[in-house]
């Protein structure tokens, strides 16, 4: 919102926020954009490229305040923020095949050397956040499944709770722990088989 915020986003809960909203308080949700617009353009430019990140960013506060009326109370607004948004990803992914887009053909030789570095680190894959800063990490996040992207992205560089990914994402608890161990292992081949194919193995 900038430099204009209002005083209530500093006492007013997101309830409180919804509340007015509901009773066309347009003020109240430009405090909502204003607390949660990084949480929601952090998910996006972790799951899709840079140039469709703004777009889908608009849809999907557009989105929430046409819907604001099914946040449930007590609910997390963030929660449900991102599952806008994340579900808007997984759409946009869908529709450009995005993880055939990528092969590992594209790769230069400084790629393949921090790949090779990587590979050789089994506790690099604990560092998910560095791959996120990277191009590199386009070309790797690019071959998973937008489902498994999301999973990652929301467990490893958001730093969310099992139980609310899952709310996120519209599964069960058990669903993200699977998805994010297929994620991991994927992650994993794809640092040490296709860069360092014909080197050690395990």
């Amino acid at each position: 919102m900038g430099e204009g915020q209002p005083d209530l986003g500093d006492q007013a809960s997101d309830g409180d926020l919804v509340r007015r909203t509901l009773a066309g308080e347009e003020q109240a949700f430009e405090v909502l954009v204003h607390r949660y617009r990084r949480l929601v353009f952090r998910v996006i430019r972790g799951m899709v490229p840079g140039a469709e990140v703004e777009d889908i960013g608009q849809e999907a506060f557009l989105r929430a305040y046409r819907s604001l009326g099914q946040v449930q109370h007590g609910s997390s607004v963030g929660s449900w923020l991102a599952r806008i948004a994340v579900n808007l990803c997984i759409d946009h992914l869908r529709r450009l095949r995005w993880r055939q887009e990528r092969s590992f053909s594209e790769l230069g030789s400084d790629e393949t050397t921090v790949l090779d570095r990587l590979a050789r680190d089994e506790s690099a894959l604990g560092e998910i956040d560095r791959l996120f800063l990277r191009d590199l990490a386009e070309k790797l996040l690019g071959q998973l499944t937008p489902q498994d992207r999301a999973v990652l992205l929301l467990k490893e560089r958001e730093g969310m709770e099992t139980r609310e990914v899952a709310r996120i994402l519209g599964c069960s608890e058990m669903a993200v722990r699977l998805r994010l161990f297929r994620a991991r292992r994927a992650l994993r081949t794809l640092l040490g088989g296709e860069s360092h194919r014909g080197g050690r193995e395990g």
